[in-house]
């Protein structure tokens, strides 16, 4: 049990901080570098490899119940992964700025896919740390801050350095997100590792991904968790392209998400925790479904006429208007995912399941991501998005009835 009484508040601000820490590279990574490549004539092919960058988080099972184990006993369980990870992600970062995309697109992606290694070990044993520490009556508002945090990096990370990229480059943005990684560690290097909160009920501190996912409630969790989502993640990821093709800047995306798009998403996510709450899983998955299925075919008719009629350039407030919804969508399954999981996992072992969790969340969109981008350069936006919509509508109705199925007696829900 844990010895000591920590504030929630105090729990808060320490998974902010590593929560933030990651997101800032991440949302260079994912939120601005992909609306660079475009601007320089990549091809929707190339843009959607670059989202297998994400390959990392999804393979963190693998490595998860060597995490669930400390290195370094005396520092902390869970600091002695968090930290060191968090200080090689600096570095990284910094020799990142020598290779620019432009022209040392392989050395940028060889150390990018190292960067994203160290981040997702590392987010094991945040994630693990997060269950530890938090009471059950604190897990809805603690995967709010998990996803919320993870925004306000985005803000910084993907819609500043965006705005930021025309006038200072490539290389001085990843030297400042460098430092602000290792500022961010700070915080965590110095306080005293939280203890955890749960008390051991039965004896499973061998269990392994094979007994963790063999467990009932788990196999009844995964197609919940994977099947609604699946092809949302994917008509997420294209938008952006898109929009560059309908005429909108790099400057002028960096400023929207930035002003709009990634407030509404915080704001949203901060909601979430209190709408999941009160409605519950199965209500909230339903808006979550029908609303991605709405904006896809919304995006669909956009692509086909090719933007609005009478407009050259997509008007600035229907591109903020796209990008927030995509933003609070995410937000919302993030939410959702996240006090699904945590729920799942708690215990000796949270760290691998956490990680089995969201590595398979990642896994099937990560696999389906050049896919669909081939499909996109084929047959266009229009006949894509199309494409996605009704995937989305079929995914939904199946998880609808798999939930209306009856449960054998004694199996529980996930």
């Amino acid at each position: 049990m844990n010895r000591s009484a920590p504030s929630s508040s105090y729990k808060a601000g320490l998974l902010a901080a590593m929560y933030v820490c990651q997101a800032l590279p991440m949302g260079y990574v994912f939120g601005c570098l992909p609306v660079i490549l475009r601007r320089e004539g990549a091809l929707l092919q190339g843009i959607g490899l670059l989202f297998t960058l994400h390959l990392p988080w999804a393979l963190k099972f693998v490595c998860a119940p060597a995490v669930d184990r400390p290195p370094f006993p005396r520092l902390g369980r869970r600091k002695s992964w968090i930290v060191p990870l968090q200080w090689v992600a600096a570095l990284l970062l910094a020799a990142v700025a020598q290779t620019p995309p432009q022209t040392r697109f392989a050395a940028m992606y060889g150390l990018l896919l190292l960067l994203n290694v160290a981040m997702a070990v590392g987010d094991i044993a945040v994630d693990g740390y997060a269950t530890d520490m938090l009471l059950p009556e604190e897990r809805p508002w603690g995967s709010a801050i998990q996803a919320g945090a993870r925004f306000a990096g985005l803000m910084l990370g993907g819609g500043l350095m965006l705005l930021l990229n025309d006038a200072l480059g490539w290389g001085p943005l990843c030297l400042i997100l460098a430092a602000v990684v290792l500022a961010l560690s700070l915080p965590v290097a110095l306080h005293r590792e939280i203890a955890p909160v749960w008390e051991a009920r039965r004896d499973d501190a061998g269990e392994g991904v094979s007994a963790f996912l063999r467990r009932p409630e788990i196999l009844r969790l995964l197609p919940v968790l994977i099947v609604p989502t699946l092809f949302a993640f994917a008509s997420f990821q294209m938008r952006p392209p898109l929009l560059v093709d309908l005429g909108v800047s790099p400057a002028a995306m960096g400023s929207l998400l930035l002003t709009c798009a990634y407030p509404a998403g915080l704001a949203g996510t901060l909601l979430s925790g209190w709408l999941l709450h009160r409605a519950g899983p199965r209500a909230f998955l339903r808006l979550f479904c029908a609303w991605s299925i709405l904006l896809a075919a919304a995006t669909a008719l956009l692509a086909a006429r090719g933007g609005l009629p009478g407009h050259a350039v997509l008007p600035a407030w229907l591109a903020g208007l796209i990008l927030s919804s995509d933003n609070v969508l995410v937000g919302m399954v993030q939410v959702w995912g996240f006090t699904l999981m945590m729920r799942a996992c708690a215990g000796p072992r949270a760290g691998t399941g956490f990680a089995v969790l969201s590595s398979l969340f990642i896994l099937f969109p990560l696999a389906l991501a050049p896919l669909v981008g081939m499909f996109g350069d084929r047959f266009g936006f229009a006949a894509l998005y199309a494409a996605l919509g009704l995937l989305m509508t079929a995914g939904f109705l199946l998880v609808e009835r798999l939930l209306r199925a009856p449960r054998r007696p004694g199996r529980a829900s996930g």
